[in-house]
């Protein structure tokens, strides 16, 4: 379930942030575009974290919340939902045990 959860989280946050460059490059306010690269890499790592959830939760954790919070960074309250996805499921998998 925090698999999927995070896969979504990955996913909504490389859309979103594709999304967020395409509205900077037609505004010609390039407050998101400059960094917005940076929220499609956190959404990658997001992805990476959500394949490593069953073979190593601390990685995992750790991968998820720090695409969070680098995602937030890069393009702000776009970022809000995909970024929630990734912590959600970060702060679980660190409470939850191997099996």
């Amino acid at each position: 379930m925090m698999r999927g959860l995070a896969i979504t989280g990955g996913l909504l946050g490389i859309i979103f942030s594709l999304f967020a460059q395409l509205f900077a490059i037609i505004d010609d306010s390039y407050v998101f575009g400059n960094i917005g690269f940076l929220g499609v890499i956190s959404g990658i790592v997001a992805l990476i974290g959500a394949y490593r959830i069953n073979k190593n939760n601390k990685l995992a954790s750790v991968l998820l919340i720090l695409s969070a919070v680098v995602g937030y960074y890069a393009v702000a309250n776009i970022y809000l939902v995909p970024g929630l996805f990734s912590l959600i499921s970060g702060i679980v998998v660190v409470k939850r045990k191997i099996k």
